[in-house]
């Protein structure tokens, strides 16, 4: 007679729990899996339940998850491949430890805690269980350049597919070339589009006689309307105040929901069972019904002016996974373009406010050499190169894996196989070694001062290689009409009491970067 059910399930699940890990969690990737994983873990603890009684069930299921919790903290801490990397120990054990990181530090987690890690630790910390964060300019080219052969990351999986978030590097390779050639063909017909707007904004700005008003607000609505054109053929009209009840929701979604993306951007696995049970309910579901009419009534347009969506069309077959993809990457362009480039416009405003002698550079050159959105010009680019190094529009560090055989960075360190690596690039930007005075403001760098910048690879505020940002061309079109038209008719004028230490504080690092709202008044030049 064999021993007792009390004895064999509870043995039993420790030596499943032990064989678990050993053979599939340590040597495969899961996280896309999460919400399969916990529907049969309850499906087959409710069948214990049926078969053995509630107690015996439960602690059975207590002895596999208490013994497979111990086996993978005591395997991350000492026998993980990562264990000779330096870094905190919690990092070793979880990726909560950078979710508590992010809330303790105010949403500062990367303009704090990683430069921090950097000097105390090195520039190579391990920041995750199988996560390495590299702060050598070395790393750049084998990580993230063309010639790499690193794939992306797990916060890839999240939410719908589209080129941006997926990680398949074939079909990525096919779907850019839809984007770029896109891109190549639209923006000389979109660069009247991108002025319109702005003469918009101009005329908007006109009728606030001079009073105070959200600068944040006003950026946001500006590159709202452009991307949402851009998409569909037609503005959401927060510039002319035709916005639907609709739109303004939409736009209030996205920005509430960058404090949980904030949190979640280090648990991806999370974020994706969480975006997959949302998507159909709540508020996101308005975000996906207000996509779906938008495209429909785009594909219905006779002869609609020229638009990215013509192309992305063209090179979309029609079908129900095409059109889920078009979904998607309607979301991406207008949510992440239009929350960039806003963002970036309100630190370049700001920036021109606090530096008066940088204004009248600018103004000179418009008025000596003309002024194109689609060319650059050395002081208006200066501007907002310097204003998108001191304060990205994005914080988070594109994640990479290495390939199986592990990853040596030349002059550097090895890092083993399938592990995933990631480039801070906020923190490069402000290491004293890439660049002098690394926290100064100083457009010069970009010009007359070349020695202020002695890494310029450092630079990342559209990545490199082949994941580059596709909508780089369109975002510098639109930062450079919109600062050098503004600022050509207007000064910026900040409240006595602002505090510039407070402000930037202020800005958080969300999944796109955070700006505290700030009111200015636009005060019409004497020409």
């Amino acid at each position: 007679m064999g021993p007792p059910l009390a004895t064999t399930l509870p043995t039993t699940a420790v030596v499943s729990a032990i064989l678990l890990h050993h053979l599939i969690l340590k040597r495969f990737e899961i996280d896309h899996l999460v919400l399969h994983l916990t529907a049969t873990s309850w499906a087959a603890y409710a069948g214990l339940v049926s078969v053995v009684g509630l107690q015996l069930a439960t602690s059975t299921a207590f002895s596999f998850f208490a013994i497979l919790s111990v086996t993978i903290l005591v395997y991350r801490a000492f026998f993980h491949p990562l264990r000779d990397f330096p870094g905190p120990f919690p990092a070793k054990l979880t990726k909560f430890w950078a979710v508590w990181k992010t809330w303790d530090s105010k949403f500062a987690f990367f303009k704090q805690v990683h430069p921090e890690l950097r000097r105390q630790y090195g520039d190579y910390v391990r920041t995750g269980p199988r996560e390495i964060s590299i702060f050598d300019v070395k790393g750049i080219q084998p990580v993230l350049g063309f010639t790499s052969k690193m794939e992306k990351g797990p916060y890839y999986d999240v939410f719908e597919r589209s080129l941006h978030l997926n990680r398949d590097h074939i079909w990525h390779r096919q779907r850019r070339k839809v984007w770029d050639n896109g891109m190549k063909q639209s923006l000389s017909d979109y660069g009247p589009r991108v002025e319109e707007f702005t003469s918009e904004l101009l005329d908007r700005i006109e009728r606030t006689n001079g009073q105070s008003v959200t600068l944040n607000e006003f950026c946001i609505h500006y590159s709202y309307d452009v991307m949402s054109a851009l998409v569909f053929g037609r503005s959401m009209g927060f510039n002319t105040g035709q916005s639907s009840d609709v739109a303004n929701r939409i736009i209030q979604i996205i920005a509430d929901s960058l404090h949980a993306l904030g949190l979640m951007c280090h648990i991806p696995w999370l974020m994706k069972a969480l975006g997959t049970l949302l998507s159909s309910a709540g508020p996101m579901a308005l975000w996906e019904d207000w996509t779906r009419d938008q495209l429909a009534e785009r594909r219905a347009l006779k002869d609609p002016r020229p638009d990215f969506m013509m192309h992305l069309l063209e090179g979309t077959p029609r079908s129900p996974q095409g059109d889920r993809l078009l979904f998607g990457e309607s979301r991406l362009i207008i949510s992440a373009g239009s929350d960039t480039t806003a963002n970036s416009l309100t630190c370049i405003f700001i920036q021109l406010a606090l530096h008066p002698h940088l204004v009248k550079e600018l103004r000179q050159e418009l008025e000596c050499g003309g002024y194109s959105c689609l060319r650059p010009q050395p002081v208006l680019d200066s501007i907002i190169n310097e204003s998108m190094r001191v304060w990205p529009a994005v914080f988070f560090p594109s994640q990479r894996v290495t390939p199986p055989e592990g990853l040596q960075i030349p002059g550097g360190r090895f890092i083993p196989g399938n592990m995933i690596v990631t480039i801070p690039a906020f923190a490069l930007a402000r290491d004293e070694r890439n660049f002098a005075r690394p926290d100064e403001f100083l457009p010069e760098r970009w010009t007359t001062r070349p020695e202020l910048a002695m890494t310029k690879t450092a630079f990342l505020p559209f990545l490199i290689g082949p994941y580059t940002c596709a909508g780089k061309s369109l975002a510098m079109m639109e930062l450079r009409s919109v600062t050098a038209r503004v600022m050509a008719e207007y000064d910026v004028v900040l409240p006595e009491d602002f505090d510039a230490t407070k402000f930037f504080g202020g800005i958080e690092d969300h999944w796109t970067t955070g700006v505290p709202k700030q009111k200015v008044r636009f005060v019409k030049i004497a020409k």
